[in-house]
C-alpha cells in the first residue's frame, strides 16, 4: 500500500533538533529526504556524543536521520547555491531552520526559491520567527524554556526556576513544522501554489503551553508552580511514596475518590466532611495527603499500580525510560523502530510517528547516512554529468 506521502520530496537544510525531527515525521509518512549538509563535520548533532563509537553518527542523531540521503554541499561557494538551487527547483518541499534572512541572503530565500518552483513549500523553522523585534535571537531549546514561561511554572512550589529534563520545545516545533507542511500540502492540492511557512519555538512552547496561557488570558491569574500535582489540583491527583516506589495518582473526581479510598482501605475519609467534596479535599489538602500517604506506604507500588487501576483510578508507577520500554503492553503498539542493519552490522533504533493509521502502508527504515553519501547519486539523477561533479569535487564545492 502506498504511504501518505509517497512521491513527496524534501530538501532539508536543517540540524540539530526542531527541524530534524520535522523532516524525520516527514520520511516516516513515506517522504524522501535529501539532506544537505556541511562537508566534512555535516549536522551539529552528529557531534552530540563523547562516546568515540559513535563517531559521526551520535544516537540522538541516529534517532532523527533514518532512511533520509545526505548531500554534502559547501554554501560558501557560489556552485553550492546553484546546487541546492537546482534541487530546491524539482523539490516538494525545502525546509531550513537558519537564522532569518540568512537563507536570502544566500539566494535561497523563499521569494528566489519560489521563482523556480512556485509549488515549492518552504518551511522555516527558527527561534522567534520571520518578524518582531526578538526574530533575530538565536535560540536553543532550556533559553526558549525560559523566554515562554515554561521554566517559571516547572517544579515544586517556592523553588526556582525548573526546565524541562528534555529538549520538549525543540520537539514540539518539529511536530508544529511537520504539522504546518502537511497542511500547505494539502492546500497546494487545492491551488497549484506553495507558500511560506513560518514555524517559531516561542510560538510552539506557547502552543504547547495553552492548558496555562489560555486560563490566564482569561482570568488574568499569574500560573503558579504545581509540582507532580494533576491540573485540576486535587490533593489526591499527585505523585505519592509506596512501599518501595514513588506512584502517581489521579483521583480527580468523586467517582474516582471514593474508590481510591476503599482500595486502600480508608473508606473512613469518604464520610469525612473535611473530604466531602473535592472543593473542600483541595482546602483541606495538607490534611488528606498525609493520610492517603501512609496508607500507600504498605504495600509495593506495582500492586497498588494494579489494585487501582481495577477499580478505575488512574495510577502509574514513576518508571524510567528503559522500564517503560521493556513494558509487554508498548511491544504491542509497534512504536519502536527497527532500522535495517548498517554495513558494519550495527543495528540501530528509532521512534515511530505515535500516530496509527490503517492505511499509512509499510515503513521501512534505513541507518541514518554518513556525511554526505548520497552526494553523487543525487547530484547524477538531477541531471549533472560526471565532469560536472567532478569539477565541483575539484572546487570544494562537495
Amino acid at each position: 500500500m502506498q504511504q501518505p506521502l509517497e512521491g513527496i520530496t524534501v530538501l532539508d537544510a536543517t540540524q540539530v533538533l526542531a527541524g530534524p525531527f520535522c523532516t524525520h515525521l516527514l520520511r516516516l509518512l513515506g517522504a524522501r529526504i535529501i539532506k544537505v549538509e556541511k562537508p566534512g563535520e555535516g549536522d551539529v548533532l552528529r557531534h552530540y556524543t563523547r562516546d568515540s563509537q559513535f563517531a559521526q553518527k551520535a544516537p540522538p542523531f541516529i534517532g532523527l536521520n533514518g532512511g533520509k540521503e545526505s548531500v554534502a554541499l559547501n554554501l560558501k561557494h557560489p556552485q553550492g547555491i546553484e546546487v541546492v538551487r537546482r534541487l530546491a527547483a524539482h523539490a516538494d518541499v525545502l525546509v531550513e531552520n537558519f537564522r532569518p534572512g540568512v537563507m536570502a541572503r544566500l539566494g535561497l530565500g523563499y521569494e528566489r526559491l519560489k521563482e523556480l518552483n512556485e509549488r515549492l513549500i518552504y518551511c522555516s523553522v527558527t527561534g522567534f520567527g520571520q518578524t518582531g523585534p526578538l526574530r533575530d535571537n538565536p535560540a536553543y531549546d532550556h533559553v526558549v524554556q525560559a523566554v515562554c514561561g515554561l521554566m517559571s511554572v516547572t517544579g515544586e512550589p517556592g523553588s526556582g526556576p525548573t526546565k524541562v529534563g528534555f529538549p520538549i520545545v525543540d520537539t514540539f516545533t518539529g511536530y508544529c513544522a511537520a504539522f504546518g507542511t502537511l497542511a500547505a500540502l494539502q492546500q497546494r492540492e487545492r491551488t497549484g501554489r506553495g507558500q511560506q511557512v513560518d514555524v517559531a519555538m516561542l510560538d510552539s512552547a506557547l502552543v504547547l503551553m495553552i492548558s496555562m496561557v489560555s486560563p490566564y488570558l482569561t482570568t488574568g491569574k499569574e500560573p503558579q508552580k504545581t509540582g507532580n500535582r494533576g491540573y485540576n489540583r486535587s490533593p489526591t491527583a499527585d505523585t505519592f511514596d509506596t512501599k518501595d516506589r514513588p506512584l502517581s495518582l489521579g483521583a480527580n473526581t468523586q467517582r474516582q475518590f471514593e474508590p481510591l479510598c476503599r482500595v486502600i482501605e480508608r473508606s473512613d475519609l469518604i464520610d469525612d466532611p473535611r473530604f466531602a467534596t473535592a472543593e473542600l479535599r483541595e482546602q483541606h489538602g495538607e490534611e488528606l495527603r498525609p493520610e492517603i500517604q501512609a496508607a500507600l506506604s504498605r504495600r509495593p507500588a506495582a500492586e497498588w499500580e494494579a489494585l487501582l487501576n481495577k477499580a478505575g483510578v488512574p495510577a502509574g508507577i514513576v518508571r524510567t525510560i528503559p522500564e517503560v520500554l521493556a513494558e509487554p503492553h508498548l511491544q504491542t503498539r509497534g512504536l519502536v523502530l527497527p532500522m535495517s542493519p548498517a554495513a558494519d552490522g550495527a543495528r540501530y533504533y528509532s521512534l515511530d510517528l505515535g500516530i496509527r493509521l490503517e492505511h499509512r502502508g509499510e515503513v521501512s527504515m534505513t541507518p541514518p547516512p554518513t556525511t554526505g553519501e548520497h552526494t553523487l547519486a543525487v547530484l547524477r539523477e538531477f541531471g549533472y554529468s560526471q565532469q560536472d561533479i567532478d569539477d565541483l569535487a575539484r572546487d570544494g564545492v562537495i
